[in-house]
Order: structure tokens, then sequence, then C-alpha cells
């Protein structure tokens, strides 16, 4: 499972500061990487530096389309420097996501056993839905697991 980047914030120092979606803080020296990896010295400009996004829902950053690192990469090889409140949407879309793929099932499968449209699980997926418990209780019962199991 990828780790979601739900903020990314450049620093003078040439660092990175990203919260993930379990509320983790880590700060990423991208001079090291740019030790490494010649094509990133590029990043030595304030204007590109400075204007580095998240890539679609999180599973990277990017400055152009040359240029970008994982999220996973962030986690793994930066510095944790704090933690805040999760963001438990995007964490119960995750939840479904890996359920429903340890099943083998597609979404359009999942819409199927549950009953809940194929538009909604997609939201929920990428943590943008906003689920009744009635909606809950239908996805965990045809995932064989309880809701409890998906929000925790």
């Amino acid at each position: 499972m990828h780790r979601l980047i739900v903020n990314v914030e450049s620093k003078e120092d040439l660092t990175l500061v990203a919260t993930f979606a379990d509320g983790e803080i880590v700060s990423y020296d991208v001079k090291v990487l740019m030790q490494r990896h010649p094509e990133f010295e590029r990043l030595h400009s304030k204007a590109l530096f400075d204007s580095v996004k998240i890539d679609g829902i999180g599973y990277g950053v990017s400055w152009d389309d040359a240029l970008d690192l994982s999220s996973d990469g962030i986690y793994l090889h930066g510095d944790h420097i704090g933690k805040t409140d999760p963001n438990l949407k995007i964490l119960l879309g995750q939840a479904i996501a890996q359920a429903r793929e340890e099943k083998h099932l597609s979404q359009r499968q999942l819409s199927k056993s549950s009953g809940v449209i194929q538009a909604e699980i997609s939201k929920l997926e990428q943590g943008l839905g906003n689920p009744t418990l009635s909606t809950l209780e239908k996805l965990a019962k045809a995932l064989g697991k309880s809701v409890a199991s998906l929000l925790s």
C-alpha cells in the first residue's frame, strides 16, 4: 500500500515538508538527491523548487514532467518530524481498496456484490466520499470484513 501525501511545502534550505494521510509529517532533504541524481540539480532554481505539487491523489510530488519523487521514497528516506491528525477519509479509502484487491475484485464486481454504485466506490477509494453507515455496512459485508476493521 502506498502512503499518500496530503500536503507538501518547499523550504528555503531545499527541503520538502510532506504531510501524509496517516498524519506523519516528514522532512526530506532534496540536496541528498541532487548528489545522487544530477538531473535534480535544476531544483537549485527557487522558482522551480517552489513549484512542487502533489501528483494525482498523493502517490508522489513533482515539479515538471521530468522531476518527481514517490511518496514512499519521501516517507522511508525522510526525517519524521511530527504528527498531526490523520485524514480519515483517505485512510478509509485505502482500507476499502486494499480489502477489494485482496479479494481480487474490480470496483465493478464490488459494486454488484454490495449494491453500492461504482462511482461511489471510486470516490471512497480516492478519499473523496462521505459514506453513510449503511454504505459502509454494505461494502464491509461484500468484502467479508467488519465496518470496524475498515475504520481501524
